[in-house]
């Protein structure tokens, strides 16, 4: 590739029409025709495989992390749906939502974090043309080591989601149990969603939240969400 190199080009940078001003270790400042322009870029077989795994990957992805996105995610929250997804298209099998299982939603704000202290049992079931869902926790969650100052409550919800990985469409619902204080006996918590034509798989969502005055606190780090469940309707 052309490269010239002189006083005018000193201190400049980025492009100006067909030129690219570039300093580099190598040869200092210079200017170079941009890439593409003489020889048109080309990808290699490899570099294209990927791109096309990549886009396909996508769709599943999209399913889920729209799904959420409002809810409780991080930055990381998609790529990790797309490398997932992107892992199972090499290994040759069809989509599919076995490898979700225990997904957190947000690496730092985890659901682990916040019900770590105790043990937590869930059953799901369809019935009819409903999905049951029964959440029991052995005790109350411990936040004394948080250190947060404010006295809270807390809520345990459920979001489930009826993804069309084949689309990237989804059907959701979200369910929100009762606000729980920390002195008052542990209660099992039972949720009930109808299932949607033509939903034939979903995933569970629990989802922790700090409440104050009985109020849910909308900010992230008081809130976990992770994938508790999943099935398939036969």
């Amino acid at each position: 590739m052309a490269k010239g190199s002189n006083i005018v080009t000193n201190g400049l940078s980025g492009n100006l029409h067909d030129l690219t001003f570039v300093n580099s270790k190598r040869y200092g400042p210079h200017v170079r025709s941009k890439r593409g322009t003489i020889k048109p870029a080309k990808l290699n077989a490899v570099m294209e495989k990927s791109s096309h795994l990549m886009a396909r990957a996508n769709v599943p992805a999209k399913a889920i992390f729209d799904a959420v996105r409002t809810i409780h995610k991080d930055g990381e929250l998609w790529n990790k749906l797309v490398v997932i997804f992107r892992q199972q298209l090499i290994t040759g099998r069809a989509f599919h939502i076995d490898s979700l299982l225990d997904l957190e939603c947000h690496e730092k704000f985890t659901l682990d974090k916040l019900i770590c202290s105790t043990s937590y049992k869930i059953s799901h079931q369809l019935q009819g043309d409903s999905l049951h869902i029964q959440l029991s926790l052995k005790t109350h969650p411990d936040w004394s080591y948080l250190g947060w100052k404010h006295r809270f409550q807390y809520r345990l919800s459920m979001v489930i989601v009826f993804p069309d990985l084949k689309t990237g469409r989804f059907e959701r619902e979200i369910i929100h149990g009762p606000v729980s204080q920390f002195t008052n006996p542990v209660q099992p918590v039972s949720f009930e969603v109808s299932v949607p034509d033509p939903a034939n798989e979903y995933l569970l969502f629990l989802l922790a939240t700090a409440c104050e005055n009985g109020e849910a606190v909308e900010q992230s780090h008081v809130k976990g969400m992770r994938i508790v469940g999943a099935g398939r309707f036969e």
